[in-house]
């Protein structure tokens, strides 16, 4: 016997506002995940501009 499926209570259909604890722990985990990956990668990109700043300068050194 199928389950029936039980509608939202929100009418935006988004993630974080689902009644399903499941789906919002999973949307809380992806935004961190992204959020952490973009502020990361800035810090990385900076931290390799400058290790190649240094090398450069120490060439001419």
């Amino acid at each position: 016997m199928a389950r029936k499926h039980k509608e939202d209570a929100h009418s935006y259909k988004g993630w974080l506002n689902s009644d399903s604890f499941i789906k919002r722990a999973l949307a809380v985990f992806a935004y961190n995940l992204a959020g952490s990956l973009i502020i990361y990668g800035v810090i990385i990109v900076i931290a390799l501009l400058l290790l190649a700043l240094a090398f450069i300068m120490n060439l001419f050194a």
